[in-house]
């Protein structure tokens, strides 16, 4: 698949990886960068999912989504790990759900894009509602886009190709990629934060930029780690396993009879 985004914005918030650490499956790492855990809200316009090199679906139109997000490792390889996905259309949420089992949330959006100022205003329909309201003042024409430096925590909090995500008791890997981020300084102010509260975050973002549109062509997502079993995590994978060994012992037992 390959989608398109555009206008990005993203604002960055140290919080307590304490916090955290209930929101991140068995597994995976939580990622720190001297010390800290991060949050992120992550703002574009995207265009229709497409099959690469074909047309977007008729009747499909660009939209607009919010990603809150943390950081996470398997291993050596860093990811990223979406806390939630707020979108207005319910087709990407209906698609994100079931291709790459994503929490994607229903949520009323409104967007203002001014070129150099953008602001959204987000209110969950999932649960008690929560709501982010944000504005970010971006450099535009008053500075150069450039590569983040390698060491910086910048490309710390960009340069990840895979997007983890859970489903029937298994963490799940998608790659992503796309040509290296080019980035601006930006400003960002908040209004109301109630959703990102729930992960830790308060106050002004520690940093915030924003970004040049990337074309991503993004895999299918492949399991990566069977959680241990309980009552409330059933496996898939694991009931196919026996399945499979219940069916091996009967075809035993018959041809030994």
């Amino acid at each position: 698949m390959e989608q398109t985004w555009r206008h990005l914005a993203m604002a960055h918030w140290r919080v307590d990886p304490h916090v955290l650490m209930r929101h991140i499956p068995p597994g995976l790492e939580l990622d720190l960068f001297d010390g800290h855990a991060y949050v992120s809200a992550v703002v574009f316009s995207a265009d229709p999912f497409r099959l690469r090199g074909l047309p977007p679906i008729r009747g499909m139109r660009r939209f607009w989504q919010m990603n809150i997000r943390t950081y996470v490792r398997r291993g050596a390889k860093p990811g990223v790990w979406f806390l939630r996905l707020e979108t207005s259309r319910p087709w990407p949420a209906r698609l994100g759900k079931l291709a790459y089992a994503l929490p994607f949330e229903p949520a009323d959006m409104t967007v203002m894009d001014g070129g150099e100022r953008l602001a959204i205003g987000v209110v969950s329909r999932a649960g008690d509602g929560p709501a982010l309201s944000l504005g970010f003042r971006r450099a535009g024409s008053r500075m150069p886009w450039y590569e983040p430096a390698p060491d910086s925590i910048e490309a710390w909090l960009l340069n990840r190709y895979a997007l983890y995500a859970r489903a029937l008791g298994t963490v799940l890997e998608t790659g992503v990629v796309h040509r290296p981020w080019m980035i601006q300084p930006a400003e960002a102010r908040v209004g109301e934060m109630s959703l990102l509260e729930l992960y830790g975050c308060h106050g002004e973002p520690a940093l915030a930029c924003s970004a040049e549109t990337r074309t991503a062509r993004i895999g299918l997502p492949r399991p990566a780690i069977g959680l241990p079993y309980s009552p409330d995590n059933c496996s898939f994978a694991r009931w196919m396993r026996s399945r499979s060994a219940r069916t091996r012992a009967r075809r035993s037992a018959m041809s030994s009879s």
